[in-house]
């Protein structure tokens, strides 16, 4: 496999994962506002923890 087939795939995988992300995060607002959030804040807090470390 090429380089250009594994980022076409790698690419689709990262956005599947994100469009997925999002329909999870639109389902959390609807029914557990509070919970998703919490989550959306403690996601954060660790991606910038993992950014700057």
């Amino acid at each position: 496999m090429d380089d250009a087939t594994l980022r076409r795939r790698l690419d689709t995988v990262l956005l599947l994962l994100a469009a997925n992300a999002l329909l999870l995060l639109g389902i959390g607002f609807r029914f557990a506002t509070e919970w998703t959030i919490g989550v959306a804040v403690l996601a954060v807090i660790v991606g910038l923890g993992h950014a700057r470390g």
